[in-house]
């Protein structure tokens, strides 16, 4: 795996266990953790909430999802951490050299990583 990062070695985020507060919603001013985010960059990828693996193209039913964030309530696990994400990356099905994007709550502390 091949991760890329826009911040320096001592600035980087590799967890996400800082809670953050909600501004607004229905948890507004608690104190929650966000997961991190990941999506492919490029061609139109679909995660099928039915089977857990990522499509080339949409099937037009629906149940289908273009990141993968915040997938406990479809009975997935969160990605918690820089090394789960690429555990996670690892063990999907999409060609090598495919790369994605991994978010963090914050701005600017994003991660590419590609599968190799």
């Amino acid at each position: 795996m091949k991760v890329t990062s826009s911040k320096p070695r001592g600035q980087k985020i590799l967890s996400s266990k800082m809670k953050i507060k909600v501004p607004f919603g229905r948890h507004k001013g608690k104190k929650v953790r966000r997961p991190f985010a990941l999506e492919p960059i490029g061609r139109g990828w679909w995660f099928d909430l039915s089977d857990g693996e990522w499509k080339p193209e949409y099937n037009g039913k629906g149940n289908m999802s273009s990141s993968y964030y915040a997938m406990t309530h479809d009975g997935f696990n969160n990605v918690w951490s820089l090394k789960a994400a690429k555990r996670k990356i690892a063990n999907w099905d999409v060609p090598k050299g495919t790369w994605f994007r991994v978010s963090l709550p914050y701005v600017g502390y994003d991660f590419k990583i590609r599968k190799s």
